[in-house]
């Protein structure tokens, strides 16, 4: 069958010089400048990603005398879109993700457009705390008319240090509220498949307002206003299902997943709610490895948008 229009392009996203990926409905918008992320994310023009406004069209350059404005009453800048983390969050420098990785403009290494894919490679600078350095790769599957648009986000993470890191790579997209978010649960093994993580809000609590609903094979989360929950999961597909209401589009992601692996917060998938700023995240995790000098750790994360 004929594949759906497509471009692969610059422009401005919001203030930020942006690589702009086009197929049939779907606009992807990765901005290299502001920590490699996929800012951008709108399907028949409806925006999916969430974007501080604040925030929009702002970079850090390393300069330290701008870092506290763009905090802001945070800990870090909360740019928004989809950002590779490293895992798990206990080993951040000063609590904060790793600032050179997170911050600082990443630099493009390649982009191409054929008749298979589009797509573009970003890589981050080393990072002066850990020696680990990052590439994210997006690919953007052909898409013939009709069908669902599908692209891969391979992750990379070298540690260029001469110490061994235990660490993890860590995919988190923030997403416009409101929506509905369904994890299929894997079969009852010897540990939990559902839990609030630590200091978050107890699954009794989320239970009896509403917010979860949950049975033997699949959770469900309603992420509908500011209520600051996260709760992780375990899987055996590696699937996460956002649902942002009647007539709007829906997206999943989907990773490998091997529940017999370690992973930085015990479970590999995970939903945060935020209690003021207007997003959700759905969060994956590959396993948690020691990463020795020079090792590469690459994962990928699948991910679909659909119309309604």
């Amino acid at each position: 069958m004929p594949t759906s229009p497509r471009s692969l392009s610059q422009a401005q996203f919001k203030g930020w010089p942006a690589w702009v990926l086009r197929q049939g409905p779907l606009t992807l918008c990765v901005v290299p400048g502001v920590g490699g992320r996929l800012m951008g994310m709108a399907y028949g023009g409806q925006e999916l990603c969430f974007s501080h406004p604040a925030l929009e069209g702002k970079t850090f350059d390393g300069d330290m005398r701008q870092w506290s404005a763009l905090c802001g009453e945070w800990g870090f800048p909360l740019w928004g879109g989809g950002k590779t983390w490293v895992a798990p969050e206990s080993a951040w420098p000063a609590g904060a993700p790793h600032r050179d990785l997170d911050a600082l403009p990443w630099q493009v290494r390649e982009t191409w457009c054929d008749a298979q894919s589009m797509g573009i490679e970003v890589q981050s600078p080393v990072c002066r705390d850990s020696g680990l350095q990052i590439s994210r790769r997006l690919t953007l599957h052909a898409r013939t008319r009709g069908g669902a648009s599908q692209w891969t986000m391979d992750h990379s993470l070298c540690n260029t240090g001469s110490a061994p890191v235990r660490c993890g790579i860590w995919d988190v997209l923030m997403l416009l509220r409101p929506a509905r978010v369904r994890v299929p649960l894997p079969a009852p093994t010897s540990g939990p498949t559902l839990a609030a993580l630590p200091g978050k809000k107890p699954l009794a609590h989320l239970r009896a307002q509403g917010t979860l609903q949950d049975n033997a094979t699949e959770a469900v989360l309603h992420c509908t206003q500011g209520d600051e929950f996260k709760c992780g999961f375990a899987s055996a597909e590696g699937v996460m299902e956002v649902d942002f209401g009647p007539g709007a589009p829906s997206y999943t992601r989907r990773s490998a997943i091997d529940m017999r692996q370690p992973y930085a917060h015990g479970l590999p998938l995970e939903v945060f709610n935020a209690p003021v700023l207007n997003y959700l995240e759905v969060e994956t995790h590959s396993p948690l490895c020691t990463l020795g000098a020079g090792e590469v750790l690459r994962y990928a994360v699948v991910e679909t948008i659909d119309s309604p």
